[in-house]
């Protein structure tokens, strides 16, 4: 019997590329039915109505349904995706440039406003669990997406679902671009990542069993070349060692991020928010059901100027290129035998298929998500929600342990106040307690000011009052 998935979000313009990646896979992870769900009708029929015609013309025999009824979508799923914007974009726009204004960083996930993105979210997130809980298959597993994701998978463990793996792409995307800047097979990497969500480094790349980060930093050609390094001072990533995940961009260079942010005419939210706005007022001069090749046109005219874009704020324009690096002169390519490159993964998505695929068919991949920590990283307590390397097989999720001397004590420091941040955070929003979100931001990174903490939770308070109730 074939297996039902159901995405949650489905409103959202990444359905687009969730569909085009499951259409690479699901005769793999036997699925047979797609349910796509969201509660803004006019962006479930343009972009879940896109994703429908993807289908069609691949003439795969996969149903997609269209749903505004949660219930309905994870009723009898086996797997179930979440990509939850609870305020949509208008309310990132606020969370980000209500930070801004106080002189905070206010980034989605990262910065201020992702505490105001987590107070929505939260309790949204609950209920839908709880919807699943009672409507989906026996054991049916939820894979979040939806941000802050590691924060809100904490959210949900601590409130006693354990069916959820909390994914993100950028963990994934550095096994990504370390394939393409060795020009090798992504699968054919072991990449040792450890940290949280937003909040990690890679600290060993295998190679045919051997571990080439060493000789990949020191290499210059690396170093000035391998994208993710653009937004770094390179005597800093020198100093690492390792692969830092880019958002901690914001952490090693608060104030030039900062000050990037304060000087660009509009935030990240905001753009986002005019981009999508002028997509949709594009989209509807046309009928999504007898005119989907001019929508999927238009989608993907607007998604190139948004993808193009991406971190060009924070750092103060497009990241410069440069040399790369070269594989074979470094014996790297001969460790693999030198095969040919193909593509294995793909965004979010493709963690997903890869993780279910894997789980299925016993693969043992390795796949960098947001489980407990169990006591994969010593420092970190055993219920954590950490972003871990995992091999992923029948048994699911299973850690890969890190020795002590493999954990930076200044990146464990930081961990841990970032994950006091967000245990707090998930109490504020459990308890509607004004005290407890205080604290919670008070020993955010980058906040850590008593007033400027208050001041940020009285109006992120009063901001998400419509869907959170009133704190006190």
């Amino acid at each position: 019997m074939s297996k039902k998935l159901t995405l949650i979000g489905g409103g959202s313009v990444r359905t687009y590329y969730f569909v085009e990646s499951l259409l690479k896979f699901y005769r793999e992870m036997d699925i047979g039915e797609v349910a796509v769900m969201d509660n803004d009708s006019e962006k479930l029929a343009y972009f879940g109505g896109i994703a429908r015609y993807l289908v069609e013309q691949a003439e795969s025999g996969l149903r997609i349904t269209l749903t505004e009824d949660p219930v309905e979508a994870v009723r009898d799923a086996d797997y179930v995706v979440t990509t939850v914007r609870v305020g949509q974009d208008w309310a990132r726009t606020q969370d980000e440039r209500i930070a801004l204004e106080l002189g905070v960083i206010g980034q989605e996930t990262t910065g201020a406003g992702g505490f105001s993105y987590a107070m929505r979210t939260i309790p949204t997130m609950l209920r839908c669990m709880e919807l699943i809980r009672q409507h989906a298959r026996p054991g049916a597993l939820v894979f979040n997406f939806t941000n802050p994701s590691g924060l809100v998978t904490q959210a949900l463990y601590d409130a006693g679902y354990d069916n959820i793996i909390g994914i993100c792409d950028n963990a994934t995307c550095i096994k990504i671009d370390v394939a393409n800047a060795l020009q090798v097979n992504a699968s054919d990497l072991m990449v040792k990542v450890y940290g949280l969500n937003h909040l990690s480094w890679a600290n060993r790349i295998e190679a045919g069993g051997v571990d080439i980060l060493p000789r990949l930093m020191a290499d210059e050609g690396f170093l000035e070349g391998f994208h993710p390094f653009c937004y770094f001072d390179r005597d800093l990533i020198r100093r690492l060692g390792v692969i830092p995940n880019g958002y901690l961009y914001y952490f090693y260079h608060r104030r030039q991020a900062l000050q990037n942010l304060l000087s660009a005419k509009e935030s990240r939210g905001e753009f986002i928010l005019r981009n999508n706005q002028e997509m949709m007022e594009a989209l509807r001069r046309y009928d999504i059901v007898r005119e989907p090749q001019t929508c999927l046109d238009i989608y993907r005219d607007y998604m190139h100027r948004r993808e193009s874009s991406y971190m060009s704020l924070e750092l103060g324009g497009a990241p410069p290129a440069g040399p790369g690096v070269d594989a074979d002169k470094l014996g790297i390519r001969a460790l693999l035998g030198n095969k040919p490159v193909t593509e294995i993964y793909e965004g979010y998505a493709g963690v997903v298929f890869n993780y279910i695929d894997s789980a299925r068919h016993g693969k043992d991949i390795d796949l960098a998500v947001s489980v407990p920590n169990g006591g994969a990283i010593p420092g970190m307590e055993r219920d954590d929600v950490v972003e871990v390397t995992c091999r992923i097989g029948r048994d699911g999720a299973v850690p890969v342990r890190f020795a002590p001397e493999e954990i930076s004590p200044s990146n464990l420091a930081l961990m841990q106040t970032v994950k006091r941040y967000e245990k707090l955070t998930v109490e504020a929003v459990r308890e509607r307690s004004r005290p407890a979100a205080v604290e919670a931001l008070l020993v955010h990174p980058l906040v850590q000011d008593y007033t400027l903490a208050r001041r940020l939770v009285d109006a992120y308070c009063k901001l998400n009052e419509p869907w959170t109730g009133t704190f006190s």
